[in-house]
């Protein structure tokens, strides 16, 4: 009788193996802890393959989505300035304020592109100058693009 089986782990929080993993373990932790709990299976063939499949879908989504992000990436940074037309009152000060909607507003009118109001990062606006806005694309990915506001009187 052999001392150690192979599990396939069915989760990411066992140790530091990742979901789909095969790991050699002790019997009576495989059959009296892992597998009651859920967290492992007996490593078959069918079971290797059927994880093995999943992976390999995984890891092409993934690849679709970061050239999917990169598209987008380089699609905002042809983007050199955005313009947003403004009534202004006294002292260079405009009616209103110009809102994360605002520019969600330009980017998708010129370059069809869908950003959420979480994305677009600035500061309040309320005075015509040139101001810095961030978009965030992906986590880790930050596009910084300037922003004229220009008068103009009706």
């Amino acid at each position: 009788m052999k001392k150690k089986v192979q599990i396939i782990i069915k989760n990411n929080n066992f140790k530091k193996e990742h979901k789909g993993q095969v790991v050699s373990v002790f019997r009576g932790y495989a059959f009296n802890y892992l597998i009651p709990n859920g967290i492992a299976s007996l490593a078959t063939k069918n079971q290797i393959k059927h994880y093995q499949m999943f992976s390999d879908i995984a890891k092409k989504e993934e690849e679709a989505s970061s050239i999917a992000t990169r598209k987008i990436n380089h699609r905002v940074e042809q983007i050199s300035k955005i313009t947003i037309y403004k009534k202004i009152g006294d002292n260079k000060l405009i009616f209103g304020s110009v809102r994360e909607k605002d520019i969600i507003n330009w980017i998708y009118k010129y370059s069809n592109i869908k950003f959420e109001k979480k994305q677009i990062q600035i500061n309040n606006i309320d005075n015509v100058n040139v101001n810095l806005v961030k978009i965030q694309i992906k986590q880790n990915i930050v596009v910084t693009i300037k922003l004229c506001i220009i008068p103009y009187n009706t």
